[in-house]
């Protein structure tokens, strides 16, 4: 405005104090290296922000439409359910802290991490264990909204899982000979035992025995009958020659009857089910072990190969593990195996001289 009123001098500072704001904030967004126009500078000027906040939402959605797109190559449909129901979960939780079903990236800090663990323990009633894999799958998603640009900070820099240590059932050789000499009144038990045993002598998961078929039964180098396959879980390439047991299970299962141009090794029968039917199982034999089907993963790491003397590499390698510390959790050294590798030295002291004192006065 011109002249020198009062009205005047105040409306050019103001106008001013504009162009000082509108200059400042064009060289914010120039610094930025983003190209930008004057709707982006006035935003600036007034306080709003360039881009909607990004959600939590958003970041789930974003790598659960990429897990759902690489499923039978980098991920299974267990892996998608498991981040579907982990962010259920996180729904209810931020429901009951903000009275919505999302929040933004950037509201999430340690507070909010603590909190949510906290939820899992105390009120959600998972395990312990449970609870960290459900909060490793959020850290996940902050990781990769991070490498995105998506989130600035970790709020898991500070935070630290705890685990315990869950003991594993898994089958002594007296309980697996009991089981695999039990007369069973059902066919479908003896379907589902059968199923179990030929799991105990090879290892492979429930969804590796399910998907076995003959292309998958190999001649080995050795001339023996192996097992050549991937994990349903990983992918992970598995090599189990195969034992008379798991040969003898097979041959009984040839004629089975099949839906046509079926050519699976065994009988389908559901987890769920095999699981039902483990049970009746058990109780028929008057053991008080909770058995399922992933104990015969356990029994073929411990008491068929380790306790036997198999090197745990070995055993690793049959159960497509790529360290040693994923087969740690599933071979035991068992009090046979410590009898067995203690025996020769029990001999080399055997009759080893001690100088002792004849009295104790």
């Amino acid at each position: 405005m011109k002249g020198t009123k009062e009205d005047a001098r105040s409306v050019n500072s103001w106008l001013d104090t504009l162009n000082a704001r509108a200059f400042a904030a064009r060289q914010d967004l120039y610094a930025s290296g983003k190209a930008f126009g004057p709707i982006h500078v006035r935003k600036i000027m007034q306080g709003e922000e360039l881009e909607p906040p990004k959600m939590l939402s958003d970041i789930w959605t974003y790598h659960t439409d990429q897990i759902a797109g690489l499923i039978g190559k980098d991920y299974t449909v267990g892996t998608l359910q498991k981040y579907k129901a982990a962010f259920r979960i996180l729904k209810r939780f931020i429901m009951i802290r903000t009275q919505s079903d999302d929040i933004r990236l950037d509201k999430i800090d340690y507070r909010f991490v603590k909190d949510f663990d906290y939820y899992l323990k105390a009120d959600y009633g998972v395990k312990i264990n449970t609870a960290v894999q459900i909060v490793k799958k959020l850290r996940t998603m902050i990781k990769i909204a991070i490498e995105v640009g998506w989130a600035k900070h970790d709020p898991f820099i500070a935070y630290r899982a705890k685990t315990v240590e869950v003991f594993r059932e898994y089958l002594t050789s007296d309980e697996l000979q009991q089981l695999a000499e039990k007369k069973l009144s059902r066919k479908r038990l003896h379907v589902a035992r059968d199923l179990f045993l030929f799991s105990c002598y090879t290892g492979l998961s429930y969804a590796d025995t399910a998907k076995l078929t003959r292309a998958d039964i190999v001649k080995g180098e050795d001339g023996g009958i192996w097992i050549q396959t991937h994990r349903v879980k990983n992918n992970n390439r598995v090599r189990v020659p195969l034992l008379s047991p798991a040969l003898r299970l097979m041959n009984h299962y040839k004629d089975y009857p099949r839906i046509l141009d079926e050519d699976f090794i065994l009988p389908k029968m559901s987890n769920q089910k095999a699981n039902v039917y483990l049970k009746e199982i058990t109780k028929a034999l008057g053991w008080s072990k909770y058995l399922t089907f992933h104990c015969a993963r356990h029994t073929f790491a411990t008491t068929v190969t380790l306790t036997n003397g198999v090197p745990i590499e070995t055993v690793g390698q049959m159960l497509g593990h790529k360290n040693i510390r994923s087969t740690q959790i599933y071979a035991r050294v068992t009090d046979t195996k410590v009898s067995r590798d203690m025996r020769k030295l029990k001999k080399l002291y055997q009759g080893q001289p001690l100088y002792l004192a004849d009295d104790f006065g």
